[in-house]
């Protein structure tokens, strides 16, 4: 590959032979990008934009197609991470609450118990069974006569965000999104082998959704546990399973569901559900609660970013329009506030970016090299740079992690905006953005390789 030929003396930089330990200046860098653009394979047929930099002279060091629009996928992330910075400070922490509506008399409790999302997005079933605890021992329950519900009204209805690919259901990363979020909304089923065939089980376990068998393909077609889109069933299909495995499926509307598990985890805590007709009424109804705060901002972000997480990105959308005032919002109403913020307070220019949801996911986003490297000046200036730094996943050019950034990936996609730190130091801010190929992503990666091994060596 051009990045990885080495010389006994000279280095291949972008395709321009630089002897080991030289420096680029400003025209030799540009000299050296432009050989990068202009030569590498994947430039041929895909369209291709960079912008860098210098964060200490704010001086722009290269700029191929900055003003283009282009799909960025996960690189949209960061966007929505300074906004919620901003909005809500690293230690803040969004909370879920459980809720008891009724009277609790002699470890009865006359009602329902309603678990309240209040917009954590890290929430899991270890912290549902938290609660479950808690219930228990906090308020001396024995019987429910209820039942478990949940409460979503602090969203609008919808739950899939504009322009998000119908046909990537049920796959983990096009949740539905709700402000109660358990596990991302991905449910885990284990499959393995019974003396009948495949068996399904859910993990953690519950009673919904129930898992229907249905035949498989024939021939090698591996069994897995799929469901149609916009529905909860799941079903398994029969086929080959060689070993036991883990399967993470969507759930359409996981309301149910996340009810289901608190029922189920209450029962194992020795709680008894009854009919609520098969208690006497009892006036004067109390509301009891019982919180459990999440992880910091700080945290959710470094795994936004780690791991890409989408669930998080919508899920602080739809939170950042509720502290700017607006009720039940739906991805309309978080859009607009964050791109409102992005020009007011990031810099950003009209029309060069359009933010149609929190992650990336939507093929209706678009952004431009100059608008992300406005971005990362804004945050470099800003008083959370250190958080927003420390929460970019690292990359390496040959061997040392210089490269702290966000990469974005979907078919067709390969973007990246973020840091670098050169040979002697200093930090410059880049965005190099790819779309339009075929196949898989790694002659992109390949020129990224280019690109950053001529930044490291740049000196004023």
């Amino acid at each position: 590959m051009i990045c990885r030929l080495l010389m006994a003396a000279f280095v291949v930089v972008a395709g321009v032979a630089v002897r080991a330990g030289e420096t680029l200046n400003r025209d030799a860098l540009t000299k050296a990008l432009d050989a990068a653009l202009d030569s590498h394979p994947t430039a041929r047929r895909t369209t291709v934009t960079l912008k860098v930099i210098d964060l200490e002279s704010g001086d722009v060091l290269y700029d191929r197609g900055g003003d283009r629009l282009l799909t960025p996928a996960s690189n949209l992330k960061i966007y929505t991470a300074a906004c919620a910075l901003d909005a809500f400070g690293p230690e803040h922490r969004f909370s879920t609450t459980v809720r008891a509506t009724g009277v609790i008399r002699d470890g009865v409790l006359h009602g329902n118990l309603t678990l309240v999302g209040g917009g954590d997005s890290m929430f899991s079933h270890k912290d549902l069974a938290r609660l479950a605890e808690r219930v228990v021992d906090e308020w001396g329950l024995k019987r429910i006569a209820g039942r478990v519900v949940v409460d979503k009204s602090r969203y609008a209805s919808r739950l899939k965000g504009p322009g998000w690919m119908w046909d990537d259901e049920p796959e983990y990363f096009n949740m539905s999104v709700t402000p109660m979020m358990v596990d991302f909304n991905v449910l885990k089923v284990r499959l393995s082998r019974g003396e009948d065939g495949v068996i399904a089980e859910l993990v953690p376990p519950a009673a919904y959704p129930a898992i229907e068998q249905v035949a498989g393909e024939g021939g090698d077609a591996p069994a897995k546990v799929t469901r149609e889109p916009f529905s909860d069933e799941l079903k398994l299909v029969d086929g080959v399973l060689r070993k036991p495995k883990e399967q993470r499926v969507t759930m359409h509307d996981p309301g149910r569901w996340v009810a289901a598990m608190m029922t189920r985890m209450l029962a194992d805590r020795g709680m008894k559900f009854v009919q609520a007709e098969d208690e006497p009424r009892l006036d004067a109804p109390e509301v009891r609660e019982i919180v459990l705060r999440g992880k910091t901002l700080t945290e959710t972000l470094k795994h936004f970013h780690d791991v890409s997480e989408n669930a998080v990105g919508e899920v602080l959308l739809h939170e950042i329009a509720i502290e700017r005032g607006v009720k039940r919002p739906d991805w309309p109403a978080g859009a607009k506030v964050i791109s409102e913020w992005l020009v007011a307070k990031a810099g950003l220019e009209k029309g060069s970016f359009r933010l149609v949801d929190g992650s990336g996911l939507s093929r209706y986003n678009l952004i431009s090299a100059d608008s992300s490297v406005r971005h990362l000046k804004y945050l470099y200036d800003s008083e959370h740079f250190n958080v927003f730094f420390a929460s970019l996943p690292a990359e390496k050019v040959d061997g040392k992690p210089v490269v702290s950034a966000k990469g974005g990936s979907m078919s067709g996609v390969s973007t990246i905006s973020g840091y670098i730190r050169t040979d002697d130091g200093r930090l410059l801010a880049f965005s190099l953005l790819a779309n339009g190929f075929l196949g898989d992503n790694k002659p992109v990666f390949d020129l990224r390789q280019c690109v950053w091994r001529a930044l490291v060596r740049f000196r004023p």
